[in-house]
């Protein structure tokens, strides 16, 4: 049973363990890499120092958070599930419980809308837009466009640059290609607002890529989280959020190849360490390359 929490508005229990993460302050480190598959978040896991023994907590809402030392320096690595609101839970909750700045890197997959990015390749976007559903349009003005696309969101400049020159120093080969491109897209759902027809529902996304691409032509990729982590790292108060992104493509939506589970496997502890390398490499505040005592990572 959860504890009892405090404060309906931001609601913590007695030890200022957040709602749905539920870790607390000393629990989460300055740099995170986050992903949405636990099992992918274990593959790199084991990358992290064995000593001090990893700290690992898995929330009743389906977080995993695994926070420890990598190469001497303190880590977080977070499983947090599909969609716009899992990223919510997971910028607010450990902004609450972390002081100074954070540094935020995630490893996701997503489609690819481009040749330029074929099945196994690793996309890693500048900018991020949202595609959200406009439910006037559903429920009110047929006239109104069912989807609405956002300006693009940028990432943190310095951050995507390290993660671009680590993925590239560290995965890339012949088999892997790794493409840094100016927009991505994520939308609130996987399959109407991402266009994909399912004839069950009236989605009203017969042309929605051709849409979208018309809209946004440098739009390379589809997923559903990152432009949100852009957006609250943008309007983050008192202490820099930097963020930043890369993804493995494993479905080619313009052709329908879908990637081999074997590479999955392979890609995934390459390229997990490979932003484990960048995230330690990007300079934070120094208060926040110290701990305070009693923290699950001190050594």
């Amino acid at each position: 049973m959860k504890a009892t929490m405090h404060d309906a508005n931001f609601p913590k229990d007695s030890s200022g363990a957040v709602y749905h993460i539920g870790v607390k302050p000393g629990e989460v480190a300055n740099r995170i890499v986050t992903c949405g598959d636990p099992i992918r978040l274990r593959r790199f896991a084991t990358f992290l120092d064995p000593s001090p023994k990893p700290f690992e907590l898995v929330s009743s809402r389906g977080y995993t958070t695994i926070t420890g030392c990598y190469k001497g320096v303190p880590i977080s690595l977070i499983a947090i599930g599909m969609g716009v609101a899992m990223v919510d839970f997971l910028v607010r909750e450990v902004r609450a419980v972390v002081s100074g700045d954070l540094a935020i890197v995630r490893f996701g997959s997503c489609g690819s809308l481009s040749p330029e990015l074929p099945v196994g390749s690793i996309g890693v976007p500048r900018n991020a837009m949202t595609i959200s559903t406009n439910y006037a349009h559903f429920h009110g003005d047929e006239s109104l466009p069912p989807y609405v696309f956002s300006p693009p969101i940028s990432s943190d400049p310095k951050l995507h640059q390290v993660l671009v020159s680590t993925l590239d120093s560290a995965v890339a080969s012949s088999t892997c290609k790794i493409c840094p491109t100016e927009l991505h897209a994520s939308a609130d759902c996987f399959y109407s607002s991402q266009g994909r027809i399912d004839p069950q529902f009236k989605d009203d996304n017969a042309d929605f890529v051709p849409q979208l691409l018309d809209a946004a032509p440098e739009v390379k990729s589809l997923e559903m989280e990152t432009a949100h982590l852009f957006h609250l790292a943008s309007v983050a108060r008192h202490a820099k959020i930097s963020a930043a992104a890369c993804h493995m493509i494993f479905a080619d939506r313009v052709g329908q190849e879908f990637i081999d589970p074997l590479v999955v496997a392979e890609l995934e502890p390459k390229v997990g360490r490979a932003c484990l390398d960048a995230i330690i490499s990007f300079p934070l505040s120094d208060e926040a390359l110290h701990p305070e005592e009693g923290s699950v990572w001190e050594i």
